[in-house]
């Protein structure tokens, strides 16, 4: 049990996908502009991200593996977050709201999500820790989101030089959140 809650917290804050790795930067950047967008990627995400590291742990493990084809991961991979997507999107009943099923599709080609599974398989998680792996890290990448979209609204109102206005203020803004992060380094060995 204690290990599954250190899972979840390295996955979340420690080594938060957003500032911990790269990957998770660019939707980050993109959807921060209004608050409706980031609300619907971050609930695609708390969905997304725990569904498919379970299924390409468990493929892996049972699939790859077995049959010594570890050299196919990353198109297995692939291949699998597009079904995930293509089977919530024809689900009968409608888990998201109709604003947030438009984010679905966007979410398959979005590298978070990639980027989460090759990071579990990296560290090698069996079955249920690597669903506590994705359902922190989708913690984590919405903590991210809900932060920046907070600070880049209050953004909007202050008086920035114009040559930090957009992208610029929001990746100062995400430098001085990863260092925060940093302090959460230790929280976890």
């Amino acid at each position: 049990m204690e290990n599954i809650f250190l899972v979840l917290i390295s996955s979340a804050l420690v080594n938060n996908i957003v500032v911990g790795h790269v990957i998770g930067t660019d939707p980050a950047l993109v959807s921060t502009q209004r608050r409706d967008v980031a609300y619907g990627i971050s609930l695609i995400m708390l969905v997304l991200l725990p569904i498919t590291t379970f299924i390409a742990s468990a493929t892996t493990q049972f699939i790859l593996i077995p049959l010594q084809l570890q050299y196919l991961q990353t198109f297995v991979f692939v291949m699998l977050i597009i079904t995930v997507i293509y089977c919530l999107r024809a689900w009968p009943t409608p888990i998201f709201k109709y604003r947030t099923e438009i984010f679905l599709p966007l979410s398959g080609v979005n590298a978070t999500v990639l980027g989460t599974v090759l990071l579990n398989q990296q560290q090698s998680h069996h079955l249920f820790s690597s669903f506590i792996f994705g359902l922190g890290t989708a913690i984590g990448f919405t903590l991210m989101l809900a932060l920046l979209t907070a600070i880049n609204t209050r953004l909007e109102m202050a008086d920035i030089p114009a040559s930090f206005k957009g992208v610029s203020i929001t990746l100062i803004t995400l430098g001085l959140i990863s260092m925060a992060f940093l302090g959460f380094s230790g929280l976890v060995k």
